[in-house]
């Protein structure tokens, strides 16, 4: 019987499933959970799943490649509708190879999205400050306010918003005394009724991925909650190259793009204000970041130069304007402020870093390694900065690894290869036990998740299963070692109902390929300072806070330096976010050295394919 490759998103499941396999079962023995509360007869709907048409990840995915709609599934149709790119997964019949969206309401898993915020010390100086001014008799407008403001406050020649003046009438009418909330000593953004001694502001890291978002008394500095997504514009693309195409073949593309991030950022801050017993309107001020195509894609800015040489993008120097301009639903008036950008693939999310590690304040020479579908290096100190992006792949994300996934449920996370027996020890994601501490029915591995990824490498490596130029060592003998149905050797990783997880040799050159882009880009930098290794290594983003240092040391993802010199400071994007959003100071600042760090266009350097080839290789284990 035929078979054909399925991939769903954005969970990064993926297998080989049999032609006529429903979605449904299909996802079923791939670890994926689809809701299914009517038992699969398509009375309820919960199983929608969008098809992704086009090329991704070397799979060729149209509607087409499902069994036309038949039987249950028209009545649906015909009684609720569908959108063009929907179907039902019980009835969808599989007749080619798919990349399956799963929307959020769809799913019963959920991903683990890692964008905690970082313990740091943060100097106090937001750019909104509010003035309680008690009137002396009814009536408000905007001459009394600006006299009040001067003389109780020394403010001169402040603006009013125009939505702001509008309500002045019906604010003087409940009280006596009012709260004027001011941005940046220019501007006032909001009048309440009564001393109202808070203000909120929430900083975004908007990531190809995952968005988070961190809600901040604005006096204090205190992260009053937080809150992370999937980003949804992935059904249009994992890869922001993919996202860039999309916007470039369809017509409307840009706004889907937009109008996408958009409702996820008022999701987020529903969710977020929500948890803190506030609303919406109560975020008076944002702050966001992100790489450069997602943030042309949130200010709805051309993204097709980002996609060709020179890679030119829009704008790079900081933007403030308003949220009804773009359509955020929190306080109208309020100031959203973005991150500058360095350049065509070094985005405001690495001005976030910068701010966030400072590595212009030290002596030290400092390598900051965020690490996602595309990495971003940076690397000097206080004498000078380099910074670089390297197209590091989705491989350690679980793309293009056979049985990868991302970080939910049942994804193994840490791997460990006994030397003499070969024997494997894993933990998955959602139980703290190793493999071997579990009864087999309690383990549930479903896939391998990017840092498992790693350390399988590393362990299989450490082990000799393989050599250093990534091939199986064909003398080592195993249980867990054997051939497929084409005779290419594949590691036994751990067994599963349908089919057992393993590694094979693609998915060790996916990681060869994926670490290269990251050494090779150290080492052309490395170069241009006259230097043969950083003082320390700094791993920034949810990725780095969560593989195994030592191990990804071991593959060569970064030079060998003491491992005391390694160090993970989490999402350093979010961080920068949130001290760009409570000290307006840096936001200055962050202009400034956006400019002032060199920029490398890694593929331009002189001898970049011998110095990737030769990062290909795996480093010596002794």
């Amino acid at each position: 019987m035929s078979t054909h490759n399925l991939v769903f998103l954005p969970s990064g499941r993926r297998g080989i499933v049999e032609q006529g396999t429903t979605l449904q079962a299909a996802a079923r023995s791939l670890g994926e959970g689809i809701e299914t509360v009517c038992g699969g007869k398509a009375s309820c709907g919960k199983c929608k799943v969008r098809i992704l048409e086009g090329t991704q990840n070397n799979i060729n995915s149209s509607m087409a490649h499902l069994v036309p709609i038949a039987g249950d599934e028209t009545q649906y149709l015909e009684q609720y509708g569908l959108q063009p790119d929907e179907r039902l997964s019980c009835q969808a019949r599989i007749c080619g190879d798919l990349v399956v969206y799963v929307p959020d309401e769809s799913r019963i898993g959920r991903q683990s999205i890692l964008k905690t915020a970082g313990h740091r010390s943060i100097d106090i100086i937001p750019s909104i400050r509010q003035y309680y001014i008690e009137l002396p008799y009814s009536g408000l407008n905007e001459a009394i306010l600006a006299t009040a403001l001067e003389h109780r406050f020394g403010l001169v020649n402040i603006a009013i918003d125009p939505q702001v003046l509008q309500s002045l009438s019906d604010v003087s009418t409940k009280s006596q005394g009012i709260t004027i909330t001011v941005w940046d000593e220019k501007e006032i953004i909001r009048i309440q009724p009564g001393n109202v001694d808070k203000a909120y502001g929430m900083a975004v890291d908007i990531g190809t991925t995952t968005i988070g978002s961190y809600l901040c008394d604005l006096a204090s500095g205190e992260i009053v909650a937080t809150a992370a997504m999937m980003n949804p514009q992935i059904r249009f693309g994992e890869d922001i190259m993919t996202r860039i195409a999309y916007a470039k073949v369809n017509p409307d593309g840009l706004t889907e793009l937009n109008q996408t991030v958009i409702e996820a950022l008022n999701e987020l801050a529903r969710t977020i204000t929500a948890q803190a017993g506030l609303i919406p309107d109560d975020i008076v001020e944002m702050v966001a970041v992100g790489n450069t195509t997602m943030h042309h894609i949130f200010l709805k800015l051309d993204v097709v130069p980002l996609g060709t040489w020179p890679f030119t993008p829009a704008v790079e120097h900081s933007i403030n304007v308003k949220a009804r301009d773009l359509k955020l639903g929190i306080l109208p008036s309020a100031n959203i402020h973005v991150l500058p950008i360095e350049a065509g693939f070094v985005g405001a999310d690495n001005v976030g870093v910068l701010i966030a590690e400072e590595p212009y304040n030290q002596d030290e020479i400092l390598l900051i390694i965020d690490i996602g579908t595309n990495g971003e290096l940076i690397l000097g100190n206080r004498e000078r900065l380099l910074s670089a992006s390297c197209a590091t792949g989705p491989a350690f994300e679980g793309a293009s690894i056979r049985f990868g996934m991302r970080a939910a449920t049942g994804a193994i996370d840490k791997v460990r290869i006994d030397p003499q027996t070969l024997e494997v020890r894993f933990s998955v994601i959602g139980n703290t036990k190793w493999n071997t501490e579990l009864p087999p029915e309690e383990i549930q591995a479903r896939g391998i998740c990017g840092s498992g990824i790693i350390d399988t490498v590393a362990e299989m490596l450490i082990s000799g299963i393989i050599k250093k130029n990534g091939a199986f060592d064909k003398t080592m003998t195993s249980p867990n070692l054997r051939l497929d149905q084409e005779g290419k050797p594949e590691f036994v990783i751990a067994g599963a109902i349908d089919q057992d997880i393993v590694i094979t040799q693609q998915d060790i050159r996916a990681i060869q390929l994926a670490k290269a882009a990251l050494y090779s880009g150290t080492q052309l930098m490395l170069r241009r300072l006259g230097l043969e290794r950083p003082e320390k290594v700094i791993l920034a983003g949810a990725f780095g806070t969560v593989i195994d240092q030592q191990r990804a040391m071991t593959v060569g993802m970064f030079p060998k330096v003491e491992f005391e010199d390694v160090y993970a400071v989490g999402n350093s994007a979010g961080d920068g976010a949130r001290i760009a959003l409570l000290n307006k100071t840096k936001r200055s600042e962050a202009d400034r050295i956006a400019r002032e760090v060199e920029y490398i266009e890694l593929t331009a350097e002189p001898g970049f394919e011998e110095t990737f080839i030769a990062a290909t290789h795996f480093p010596d284990t002794a």
